[in-house]
């Protein structure tokens, strides 16, 4: 029996890694089904102040080949995680570690949020600063 009925996880994933397939592993571990949302093009460019290095569509299309998830939905300026939580009525939201303590923006929004291990070896910013550079 699993804790939860319904995860919700909300991410920009630019690129995927497996540090997120972990992470969604994770997540379903704790709960029957997991919905995942992938931040809009326009939503990484306002808040996170840059362009996103993959579109939407291939993220979204990545995200889907993960057999851990259920469902996919769209993070942006009107589809917020408060629209999202009034829509799915998740049981608890899901991140990594790595974001606890920092005043992630799904905290305070009615619903219990379980941080999961992080995968120290690995992540997007990294990934996508060692590819501009031709790095990797």
């Amino acid at each position: 029996m699993k804790k939860y009925k319904l995860g919700l996880l909300f991410g920009t994933f630019d690129p995927l890694h497996f540090g997120h397939i972990r992470l969604f592993k994770r997540a379903k571990d704790l709960c029957e089904k997991i919905f995942v949302c992938v931040d809009s093009d326009d939503l990484i460019r306002y808040a996170k102040k840059r362009e996103p290095f993959t579109s939407y569509e291939d993220r979204v299309e990545d995200v889907k080949g993960i057999k851990y998830v259920d469902y996919i939905g769209m993070e942006s300026d009107t589809l917020t995680k408060s629209v999202w939580i009034k829509k799915i009525k998740p049981d608890v939201l899901i991140k990594g570690d790595d974001w606890q303590g920092k005043g992630w923006s799904g905290e305070n929004l009615g619903v219990p949020v379980v941080y999961l291990p992080h995968t120290q070896e690995i992540n997007s910013t990294y990934l996508r600063d060692n590819i501009n550079n031709k790095k990797l």
